[in-house]
């Protein structure tokens, strides 16, 4: 008899910062910082991942769930979760919990433009590191492809 395996819990990570980030033509990409700590090393890697082993097959899922009446604030009525499933290179799975409405233009931003870009470390550490040395590498953080009529249509209905 084949002793069953428990599935391991899949991370969500908290949104702790928004912006666009600029990449070198000129482009802007939604950026969501997310914090990540000690154990969740594996997550913060899978920019270096993409970036030697192409960018693979990601899919996204979305869902917008009610806070407690008890829990909301004029800036906190709805946790938005962003499910990210990767299966290659690597497999993987996690999520991104925003919220609305203090985070929402963000998430507007990545369903018109189709992409998020997950900062793993917080950009004013990386530019403040950058300065004290410049010949220190910016920190790669992994830009996803989103479900962008998905995203959309999970917005479009929140406040």
């Amino acid at each position: 008899m084949v002793p069953e395996q428990e599935e391991p819990e899949t991370p969500v990570f908290v949104v702790v910062d928004i912006g666009m980030t600029l990449d070198a033509d000129g482009g802007y990409w939604p950026t969501a910082v997310i914090e990540v700590g000690p154990g969740d090393e594996a997550i913060a890697d899978l920019a270096r991942v993409h970036a030697v082993e192409g960018i693979g097959d990601i899919r996204t899922e979305a869902a917008a769930l009610p806070l407690p009446d008890e829990q909301r604030t004029d800036e906190a009525t709805h946790l938005f979760l962003l499910a990210v499933m990767i299966t290659s290179p690597v497999r993987c799975t996690f999520g991104i919990s925003f919220v609305l409405p203090a985070q929402g233009h963000v998430l507007s931003e990545a369903a018109e433009h189709g992409h998020l870009v997950i900062a793993t470390t917080p950009p004013d550490a990386a530019a403040a590191a950058a300065i004290d040395d410049p010949s220190v590498a910016p920190p790669l953080w992994l830009a996803i492809d989103v479900d962008a009529d998905l995203l959309a249509r999970a917005v479009a209905d929140l406040p």
